[in-house]
């Protein structure tokens, strides 16, 4: 390779190698930097909105088994229930209902909730006209999409939207939606005990226009501790979207997935609804499903997404929670470093391939013209000018000596021309001068390859070719002097070794060259001295915050231990108050038991009474037909007188007539008294009669004080069971804001692990880094004078250690007083 493009090579590839080098390493940390604090991010997202998803889901089983258990619920299914019960003499009560609240019903959803009344089903309507209301209330103000009333017999006695599945029968086979995952959860929630609730996850549901729709129930149980209904909640998925989309910012995507990796979550920014249309993969989805966290990239969303994610179960439905950006977004930083890198390194390189070229350019071009003016010189052209003379460096110096060459032997070919020698003397001199030619052309031949150690025989026993040789002695040896001690230099810095200095004594293009090199080692020395200068303050800042972190860690972890104590004591002492509750709830259910006997046997006494009463009244209606059966005979004795006489008038014609009178006559005399001895018991009986309604009803007005005293019995321990229920719901209450605030605790303990852990990899990054940078051996700099400096707010790196070191000592100097007025701003 020719030396002026060998020198501009070595030069650029030493820059190159050790741009490349910093380069990369500045990449590759940074890159990993970034995608660390983007899973960090990424992760601490997914988390907050498992936690806010978390406590409003919560927060709906709540509000249902609380509903659940209010006597107003209740008496509403009972009323429902009895007004549509009360439509069968009508028709159909399911057509009934439908015609006059669905049929009639506006389409659309907004409208038909509103709707108070139909004015059309006297019964129910009075019913849904003051109950309606205050379901409706609480729809609107919890957010649900429906709110729904079961009887014990499976019909959806109310609902506050009204749609298709209204007034039908969810018991296994018996209506149209029977078998949907609102069946399922009524027949779910009719087997549980109070408290408890039953889940149906997300699912198409033909009723709501094939919309996705979940529900969650739980048992109605009367203060007698019988089952009478199911109250039910379908869920909203707009305001889970809504409750969703608040983690959603600056390309960030929160998505809910069910266990087939369907959305739950209409997405931002999308113009279709993506609920349970959208399904995404990869392997946070995975992770999460077996219930761990996750990191990675997701797909079947469109564009590619990094994405962390968090499992969530609720009521047995397991979910997976994910919080994703574009891998372009998250690599943005990354990129951005690294057409940084590239852009400083291109233009180090291009200014080094530039000084290349140019200090290139100043040696070889005058030692070519001078290489061309010699082998012109060795060719026998001595007319020529020998270019650099007027030159202050060794070019002139050879310049000078290659024209005394041409001086020679111009001035050897006049002497030949003109003086004829003899043939000895001439044959030498020309040998000497081949000699010295051919040694001339193999050192320039050698300069030419690059080899500039090629040196002449100084003895030619003439002083002029002596004189030449040595001219020519001493270019080859400043030329190979520089450009050997340029190649170490620039060696060196390839090696990186940034001490080495060219320290020869030159002048004229060597000496640009010298600076220039010299130029090269300073500025790549004071960038590497700046990176390490970088690099410690990096580690020495992110030391102090993980001192400060670790410090956080361990007060987080005894508080959220001190949460966790009391929160353990408040369910103990609610598990106490329920027990209390279950005591008395026994108690009520065995005063209800007296009191239903009570009743039961007033009822039997008044029937009793009653049928005593009835007794005396046919013993009146029997004295009534015994009196007729008097006056009949009475009538027929009176006739069969009347008989015997008109007998006796007519003679021997009426004397058979006569016996059959006197006949009738006896018989109706027989009747008389029989009838009067009747009378006689039936009298008697009535007397009896009489005796024993009295009786009767003195027995059933005793029973009825039993049976008032019984009720306000029953009434006082209905009393002490709701106080007991609604103490423990208070308790429970507490025990719940008990948790949560464990929960929180728990979530911000693990958030300051994962930044510690985070310090912790920064920390040995940057170690990593300072390992880089001290290949990199530097010149040694002469110790200076301290001066002290003006204060001035601190800036960059050595900003941050003086804020950190601040913050650290104030916190480790004041201890627990950190959690009091300066823990906000901590």
């Amino acid at each position: 390779m020719r030396l002026s493009l060998k020198l501009p090579a070595m030069v650029v590839a030493i820059a190159l190698v050790a741009g490349v080098s910093v380069g990369a390493a500045a990449w590759v940390v940074g890159d990993r930097i970034v995608n660390e604090q983007a899973q960090s991010r990424l992760a601490s997202a997914a988390a907050n909105a498992r936690s806010a998803l978390t406590e409003y889901l919560d927060g709906v089983a709540e509000d249902l088994t609380v509903f659940a258990g209010r006597s107003e619920v209740s008496a509403s299914i009972d009323l429902f229930s009895g007004a549509m019960a009360s439509l069968k003499g009508q028709g159909d009560p399911t057509a009934l209902l439908q015609k006059a609240y669905v049929e009639h019903a506006p389409e659309a959803l907004e409208a038909r909730v509103l709707r108070d009344t139909s004015d059309e089903l006297p019964v129910y309507d009075l019913h849904h006209r003051n109950l309606n209301p205050d379901y409706r209330a609480l729809m609107q103000a919890r957010g649900y999409y429906d709110v729904l009333l079961f009887d014990a017999m499976g019909n959806l006695v109310y609902s506050v939207a009204k749609e298709r599945d209204f007034a039908t029968n969810f018991n296994a086979g018996a209506g149209p939606w029977a078998d949907s995952a609102l069946g399922e959860v009524y027949r779910t929630a009719m087997t549980l005990e109070a408290g408890e609730t039953a889940l149906a996850d997300f699912a198409p549901y033909e009723p709501s226009g094939g919309a996705a729709a979940g529900f969650i129930g739980a048992p109605v149980i009367d203060r007698a501790g019988f089952r009478i209904g199911v109250l039910a909640f379908q869920l909203p998925v707009a305001r889970i979207s809504a409750l969703l989309a608040r983690g959603s910012a600056g390309g960030r995507q929160v998505i809910l997935l069910n266990g087939e990796g369907r959305a739950l979550n209409d997405l931002p920014g999308t113009p279709a609804n993506d609920i349970l249309a959208v399904t995404v993969t990869g392997a946070p989805v995975d992770d999460a499903q077996i219930g761990n966290e996750g990191f990675g990239p997701l797909e079947g969303v469109g564009e590619h997404l990094l994405a962390a994610s968090q499992p969530v179960d609720f009521g047995g439905a397991h979910w997976v929670l994910v919080a994703a950006e574009p891998a372009a977004l998250v690599a943005a930083p990354s990129d951005s470093l690294r057409n940084t890198v590239l852009l400083i390194g291109l233009l180090v390189l291009t200014s080094a391939a530039v000084a290349a070229f140019f200090i290139a350019r100043s040696v070889t071009r005058p030692v070519g013209r001078l290489t061309q003016a010699m082998t012109a010189l060795a060719e026998g052209n001595l007319e020529l000018e020998v270019p650099g003379r007027n030159r202050r460096d060794e070019l002139a110096d050879m310049a000078a000596a290659v024209e005394v060459f041409r001086a020679n032997a111009a001035t050897m070919r006049e002497l030949a021309a003109v003086e004829a020698g003899s043939q000895a003397e001439q044959a030498e001199h020309a040998r000497r001068m081949a000699h010295l030619q051919a040694d001339i052309a193999g050192a320039v031949e050698a300069a030419l390859r690059g080899d500039f150690s090629q040196r002449l025989v100084a003895e030619f026993g003439e002083p002029e070719f002596d004189a030449l040789a040595l001219s020519v002695n001493q270019l080859m040896a400043s030329v190979d002097a520089g450009l050997g001690e340029t190649g170490e230099v620039l060696a060196a810095l390839a090696d990186t070794d940034l001490s080495q200095r060219m320290q020869g004594d030159y002048q004229g293009a060597f000496a640009r060259l010298k600076a220039d090199t010299n130029a090269v080692a300073e500025k790549l020395g004071a960038i590497v001295g700046e990176l390490k200068e970088t690099s410690q303050g990096l580690k020495l800042a992110t030391g102090e915050i993980l001192s400060g972190a670790n410090d956080l860690s361990e007060r987080t972890t005894k508080q959220a231990a001190t949460i966790e104590e009391t929160s353990a004591a408040m369910e103990q002492l609610a598990s106490t108050v329920l027990a209390n509750a279950e005591r008395a709830k026994e108690a009520s259910s065995v005063s209800a038991e007296v009191t239903r006997t009570a009743t039961q046997g007033g009822e039997v006494m008044s029937e009793a009474n009653v049928a005593m009463e009835r007794i005396t009244a046919s013993s009146a209606r029997i004295s009534n037909i015994i009196g007729m059966i008097d006056d009949i005979a009475f009538q027929t004795n009176l006739l069969a007188l009347n008989a015997s006489v008109e007998a006796a008038r007519a003679g021997d014609a009426g004397k058979g007539f006569a016996v059959v009178a006197v006949e009738v006559r006896r018989l109706a005399q027989s009747v008389a008294q029989a009838s009067n001895e009747v009378k006689g018991l039936i009298e008697q009986s009535g007397t009896e009669v009489r005796n024993g309604s009295k009786l009767v009803a003195d027995a059933a007005a005793r029973l009825e004080a039993m049976l008032a005293a019984a009720r306000a019995s029953n009434a006082l321990m209905d009393g002490i069971a709701h106080d007991s229920r609604e103490q423990a719901a208070a308790i429970e209450e507490v025990s719940a804001a008990m948790r949560q605030l464990d929960q929180m605790t728990q979530h911000n303990a693990a958030l300051v692990e994962e930044t510690n852990a985070a310090l912790e990899q920064t920390e040995a990054q940057a170690s990593e880094l300072d390992r880089i940078v001290a290949a990199f051996k530097l010149a040694e700099q002469p110790a200076e004078p301290v001066v002290a400096a003006p204060a001035e707010p601190p800036r960059g790196i050595k900003g941050l250690q003086a804020r950190v070191k601040r913050a650290a000592a104030s916190y480790l100097s004041r201890g627990n007083a950190a959690i009091d007025e300066d823990w906000a701003e901590f």
